[in-house]
């Protein structure tokens, strides 16, 4: 079965449609979803921006969940990422599995690959279950295969992804970081999508530890809880430098929402390596 979401969330301009997102939703309750990567998605080392993948990851288990945990709804509880750093990648495939349903939590792993099937990283993300608003979209269940395509004419990237994004550096030093508070990057509650959240985290992490480290870092390892939903804006980081070392850094990033009194949003732990270093 295909299905047409060009009329529902996501709105015409936004990240998943620029993304080219393909799901494929099965009635085993695993998904696959793909992507095509070019010159806007990939770090200076060539490998898949973290961002890009986090909100792949994000879609894919958000949307298991959601469909495992109706009638209710879902939000992001927290998101662990492991990326290995493959270059020369044109497509990437994530597929999502549940781990563990519960009634109050929803457990997904999603397993990432390229075109040549090389293993480029997995994560697990747990998802509280919340009672259905009137505006949630809506997944109904199914024993055929569903698939949806959120490209529209047009969809795709001819920007970085953090420019696109209005992503911006306001202390590179210190790693503070500023993301606007777009309806290009909300997710169907309002607030900044999931993976959006990581990419403003490995922004900021790799900043701070840039400097820090004396040469370039580029993050490899997330592991985000998000606290509370960041819906007024802008969103600011602040980063604690923890380790660095002749290869790596480690650092303690925290969210704020400014436009809600900053409150904290996330907070996030990132590694992050030099980009010769094998991971």
């Amino acid at each position: 079965m295909d299905q047409d979401t060009s009329t529902h969330y996501p709105p015409t301009q936004h990240i998943l449609r620029d993304l080219q997102l393909e799901v494929e939703h099965r009635p085993d309750a695993t998904v696959t979803a793909r992507i095509p990567i070019n010159e806007h998605l990939v770090t200076q080392s060539r490998t898949v921006h973290p961002g890009a993948l986090a909100t792949l990851v994000d879609a894919v288990g958000g949307g298991l969940a959601a469909s495992v945990a109706r009638p209710g709804w879902i939000a992001t509880s927290d998101l662990t990422l492991h990326l290995l750093r493959a270059t020369d990648v044109k497509t990437v495939e994530a597929r999502g599995h549940v781990l563990r349903k519960g009634r109050t939590t929803v457990v997904i792993e999603v397993l990432l690959s390229d075109q040549r099937t090389r293993n480029l990283g997995s994560a697990t993300m747990s998802f509280a279950v919340l009672e259905r608003r009137g505006d949630n979209p809506v997944i109904e269940p199914t024993n055929d295969v569903l698939r949806m395509s959120l490209a529209l004419e047009g969809s795709g990237f001819d920007q970085p992804l953090e420019e696109k994004t209005g992503l911006k550096t306001l202390d590179a030093v210190n790693g503070v970081i500023e993301l606007p508070m777009l309806d290009y990057i909300r997710n169907s509650l309002g607030a900044v999508q999931g993976g959006m959240i990581a990419m403003a985290v490995s922004a900021a992490a790799e900043r701070a530890l840039t400097v820090a480290c004396r040469a370039p870092v580029e993050a490899i390892d997330l592991q985000i809880n998000y606290l509370a939903l960041a819906k007024s804006g802008p969103i600011r980081s602040s980063v604690q430098v923890l380790d660095t070392g002749p290869t790596f850094g480690t650092a303690r990033v925290e969210l704020t929402d400014v436009g809600a009194g900053g409150r904290v949003t996330t907070l996030a732990r990132v590694t992050a390596v030099l980009p010769e270093q094998p991971c």
